[in-house]
């Protein structure tokens, strides 16, 4: 499957299975086209964003972990209590491999998740929220398996945000179920391969 051709399927999947099995057939050889040849950047900017905020040993999840980006990049920072969620099990074997996992489990955002409530220090998320990925409803059940004080970092697709995105943030405000701690600029995430896509950073803190 060629980049482009995996890429369309991604944000063309119009349902849970169809981007399960785009996943499933990429799995391979992602890491080499998402992080080495498009050097996909979201990765380490959520990692260092919530650095400065969390302990080295904080329970953190690693959603729509794919094959453990972002696990990787906060391990390089210090963090030793990581788990890790994905709807694509072959993605998450990739993720297993790493070593750096204390949990890995098959879970779809936007579904109730097989966590306990307040489970976690914080959850982190790249890649995850974009056109024909996880919905905005997924955040009612982050929020809820945060504690309070905890926060919840991820990018958000900037350039063509997908709907309901900033009516959830508000409405969650609103709620006063968390609150907006940083949005970074737009930036450019995938020079090698998509150069004209950006995504931004959101930080929010659980109340």
């Amino acid at each position: 499957m060629s980049d482009h051709v995996a890429l369309k399927k991604l944000y063309d999947a119009s349902t849970t299975n169809e981007l399960r099995e785009a996943y499933d057939a990429w799995a391979r050889t992602y890491d080499k086209q998402i992080m080495v040849d498009y050097g996909w950047s979201g990765p380490r900017l959520i990692a260092q964003q919530v650095r400065p905020l969390l302990a080295d040993d904080a329970a953190i999840l690693d959603a729509g972990a794919g094959t453990g980006a972002v696990g990787l990049a906060a391990r390089e920072l210090g963090f030793t209590t990581l788990d890790a969620l994905d709807l694509s099990l072959d993605m998450l074997e990739i993720a297993r491999d790493h070593g750096v996992y204390r949990d890995i489990r098959v879970g779809i955002l936007g579904e109730p998740l097989d966590y306990e409530t307040d489970s976690y220090d914080a959850v982190v998320s790249a890649g995850t929220f974009t056109p024909g990925h996880a919905p905005p409803e997924g955040f009612g059940e982050l929020i809820r398996i945060v504690k309070p004080g905890g926060v919840i970092c991820f990018t958000l697709r900037h350039d063509v945000v997908p709907d309901g995105f900033y009516e959830t943030f508000e409405r969650l405000t609103n709620e006063g179920r968390w609150e907006q701690q940083f949005v970074g600029e737009p930036f450019q995430g995938m020079p090698g391969g998509e150069p004209e896509v950006r995504h931004r950073v959101w930080l929010f803190k659980v109340l």
